[in-house]
């Protein structure tokens, strides 16, 4: 008898069972549909609104970046008033429109903008804010250490530059390893430490020849060392040398041989 009842159970095909679940629990079938179609819904009208901020957030970019880039040559105070200007409009989109592209942009011209201000606390606080926040831009971030060190620099605080520095040269994505060189050889030769200001510029030298700040840094070498910079010649021009008499006696005994021959 038991195993009669069953069977009927059993003979329901897939498709009969779901149909019969589904009378079963309509409201339950309901809901979940329900509850997926307003995920959906908000997750459409959350990329409706992301691409709208970012929008709103370019095309204040847009009007910042006129405003700090065309300032007038021949005005002094309308200029410093642009930066001001671009440098708060800078700082409205970090605010408004965190987390977008605009953003990333907005965050390293605010600290460029705050340096022409000769704001550098200010400078130096966004561009370390910068590269805390998008750390995983390496390139991007190795420009802006290099900035962050000058920053540092004209703010009284060496130690910090060179430690910004010191930071792009031991990051190996980024791309100005020859002009953080320079900065540090120059910055040993203000302070009259020519051996480290020599050994940054031959270093720059040896793994940068390609550089334009190469012909330079073989310049100052020349000032700084002129006895490194002589013995880096002298092999070159002892091997020219000693391949001349060898050049000579050469043609010396075939000149010799042609004799005798003429002779005979």
């Amino acid at each position: 008898d038991k195993s009669a009842a069953i069977e009927p159970v059993v003979a329901l095909s897939s498709k009969e069972q779901f149909l019969f679940f589904v009378e079963e629990h309509r409201g339950l079938v309901w809901g979940g549909i329900f509850l997926v179609v307003v995920l959906v819904g908000g997750l459409i009208a959350l990329k409706w609104l992301s691409h709208q901020k970012q929008e709103e957030a370019w095309e204040l970019q847009g009007k910042a970046q006129h405003v700090y880039l065309d300032r007038p040559l021949d005005d002094v105070e309308k200029g410093k008033a642009n930066i001001q200007q671009a440098s708060g409009m800078f700082q409205n989109i970090l605010k408004q429109y965190p987390a977008t592209p605009s953003a990333k942009i907005s965050s390293f011209l605010l600290g460029n903008s705050l340096m022409e201000a000769e704001n550098y606390q200010g400078a130096i606080e966004a561009y370390t804010s910068f590269v805390q926040e998008y750390a995983q831009d390496h390139i991007l971030v190795g420009l802006v250490q290099q900035r962050l060190g000058l920053a540092q620099l004209l703010n009284g605080n060496r130690e910090a530059a060179v430690g910004a520095f010191d930071a792009v040269l031991g990051n190996p994505h980024a791309l100005n390893k020859d002009q953080v060189l320079f900065e540090l050889a120059k910055l040993a030769e203000s302070e009259e430490k020519i051996d480290d200001s020599v050994k940054y510029y031959k270093q720059l030298i040896q793994e940068f020849s390609l550089s334009p700040f190469s012909s330079e840094a073989s310049l100052r070498v020349k000032v700084l060392a002129p006895e490194e910079a002589k013995e880096s010649v002298e092999p070159e021009a002892t091997n020219g040398s000693t391949a001349i008499p060898e050049a000579s006696n050469h043609q010396s005994e075939e000149g010799e041989k042609d004799e005798k021959e003429g002779g005979k």
